[in-house]
């Protein structure tokens, strides 16, 4: 495992990850441009293999393993896009994998955890944090080679540090870019690449309100690797921050943008409704960073990245009352 992210190792790990991956696509969005009166971007990546980036780091990760870990097999927590990323490595890979999701995980992840046969062991506890004391007891247990969803160097180098290199690579004089931030592994890998590449740009880090794990590490000068669970469509932004992943962070994002749940969902329909695209809730907090006021002034040509689209039909039904043909609207 790498203890610090490189230039030269992401560099690599896309030249491992190109013949691979998708090289989602990049589209103009007309009516955020005129909204924020800068050009803007939206990085399709909800298209990528198995619905998320995290397609990336999972690929990327089970590639450097050693015969002795493959041996073990894999395991993780995760609340579904890394362990589906990781499942279907390992099942590429022909490794056992283990993956520890919590009760409120969206169902249409755990059906695809299982339909790629992974282990998919789900706990008695809603949020992510408890879920992972949980599981690295298991872990331990059985000796299993665990890989965090976010908190290692090769998953921070495959999914954002990979990201941010296609990205810059087709829009190479981009300056603002708007990212999820849950854990913190894709905000860390893409802004250490992103600024070293260009200082100039500006890192926009966006979160719920609710679960601000980044913002308060930020303010108490510390990684906050745990927080109390919180109800939210968003799971995969709930919990606490990765502390490997602070550092990187804590240097090179300049601003943190808080959406509420109300916004997410506004973000949701908005999103549908004007591009046409069904993306997780999670993936909608740029857009609602957006469509409320209060962001940095942007100056240049703006990248926002939607990162997943694995979201149940219950959860649409829910943000999305009408969505069925019902008669029902939400109050």
């Amino acid at each position: 495992m790498y203890k610090s992210l490189s230039i030269q190792v992401i560099e690599e790990a896309a030249r491992f990850l190109k013949s691979k991956i998708a090289r989602t696509p990049i589209e103009y969005s007309p009516i955020l441009s005129k909204h924020l009166g800068v050009p803007v971007y939206l990085k399709l990546e909800f298209l990528q293999k198995t619905g998320s980036f995290k397609f990336r780091g999972g690929l990327y990760s089970i590639s450097r393993l050693t015969a002795e870990e493959k041996k073990k097999g894999v395991a993780t927590c995760s609340a579904g896009n890394h362990g589906l990323a990781l499942a279907y490595a390992a099942k590429e890979a022909q490794i056992p994998c283990t993956v520890f999701v919590p009760k409120t995980v969206e169902p249409v992840k755990f059906d695809k955890l299982r339909d790629l046969g992974a282990d998919v062991q789900r706990s008695n506890f809603p949020g992510y944090d408890e879920t992972m004391k949980w599981a690295l007891g298991i872990i331990q247990k059985k000796n299993l080679h665990f890989i965090s969803a976010y908190d290692d160097e090769q998953i921070m180098t495959g999914n954002g540090g990979t990201l941010a290199l296609e990205i810059l690579e087709e829009i190479p004089d981009a300056m603002h870019f708007l990212l999820p931030v849950g854990g913190g592994g894709l905000g860390a890998g893409f802004a250490f690449y992103a600024k070293n590449r260009n200082p100039q740009c500006t890192m926009i880090a966006c979160q719920h309100e609710g679960s601000p794990a980044l913002k308060l590490s930020l303010e108490r000068g510390k990684a906050v690797t745990e927080l109390p669970a919180y109800d939210t469509v968003a799971g995969a932004l709930e919990g606490g921050l990765g502390e490997r992943c602070f550092p990187y962070l804590q240097k090179y994002i300049d601003h943190v943008a808080l959406v509420s749940e109300n916004e997410i969902f506004a973000a949701f329909r908005w999103i549908l409704s004007h591009h046409q695209y069904l993306i997780e809730p999670s993936s909608t907090v740029p857009i609602a960073a957006c469509l409320k006021s209060g962001l940095p002034k942007l100056t240049g040509k703006t990248v926002l990245v939607l990162t997943g689209r694995n979201v149940s039909l219950s959860t649409i039904e829910k943000m999305t009352p009408c969505y069925t043909g019902s008669s029902t609207t939400r109050k």
